[in-house]
């Protein structure tokens, strides 16, 4: 069951927490007067799933989230298009570059990492993550859960959203990069927090599946190394055969080739 949390209004960039020691790019439009579950078709299929499963658990309409590791910003976008006020957290330059040339209301970017969130205590409704925490150093995402806890307000939530080390889409991936061990101990870091963490406790975990679609294997090509450009000289190597599983574990559609990805999400509240 959602946390009911007390609604507040928002006009003005006011409504977001304030930040220090980092740079940061606004993209507000003030005073909308936003639809709930405003999930348009420019929003992935993937990220439609997931903010239809992060509805059952978190509410979306009129709070502030922090979206950490937030990539190029799609989940931010929708999440803004949902009605709420986001604040994204993304190391990487390019993929901020990338967020910030697709501006859209009440959201703001941030450079920052995970386990050391450049945010004040107790702002924000909840703290989100999507596909990240285990991109955070091993040794440290215990350290990037406890940010996450840290930055929300009591009675608000950590969710979590991570890819399962199985499915069409990590046998896709896997000859490039294999993340069955990093998958693994995100989880085991999450099952940890409940006893490391003081207040934080879980309560609840979910399977859902996502689903994506690439018109051609270019476009697959050209999302792997968008996420991380190291993995050029391995994907390049290993082009021939990742074309060969492309059309053998794809499913094709009318919209292209569809990979399934399924998933796991743990909920975990804030306690005092």
């Amino acid at each position: 069951m959602p946390v009911k949390l007390s609604s507040e209004g928002f006009n003005d960039h006011r409504g977001f927490p304030r930040i220090e020691n980092s740079w940061v790019s606004f993209f507000i439009t003030p005073n909308v007067n936003h639809q709930a579950g405003n999930l348009t078709e420019q929003h992935s299929s993937a990220v439609i799933s997931h903010l239809e499963e992060l509805r059952k658990h978190v509410v979306i309409e009129g709070r502030r989230i922090v979206d950490i590791g937030s990539g190029a910003g799609e989940i931010g976008r929708s999440l803004a298009d949902a009605g709420a006020w986001v604040t994204g957290v993304e190391c990487s330059p390019s993929q901020l570059k990338l967020a910030r040339a697709k501006t859209n209301r009440n959201c703001r970017l941030v450079a920052g990492v995970g386990q050391a969130l450049p945010l004040e205590d107790s702002v924000f409704e909840a703290s989100v993550f999507f596909n990240s925490l285990h991109h955070v150093p091993q040794e440290e995402m215990l350290n990037a859960l406890s940010e996450a806890a840290r930055v929300v307000k009591t009675g608000g939530q950590v969710y979590v959203a991570e890819p399962l080390a199985e499915g069409p889409c990590f046998e896709l991936d896997s000859p490039v990069e294999d993340e069955t061990e990093v998958r693994t101990k995100a989880l085991d870091t999450i099952r940890r927090a409940r006893e490391d963490i003081p207040g934080l406790e879980e309560i609840g975990e979910v399977r859902y599946a996502t689903f994506h679609t690439y018109r051609a294997f270019e476009d697959y090509r050209e999302e792997m190394l968008r996420f991380d450009v190291s993995r050029r000289n391995r994907f390049e190597k290993l082009e021939p055969e990742l074309k060969q599983r492309f059309r053998r574990i794809g499913k094709p559609t009318d919209d292209g080739w569809c990979f399934l990805q399924p998933m796991r999400a743990n909920i975990l509240r804030v306690g005092s």
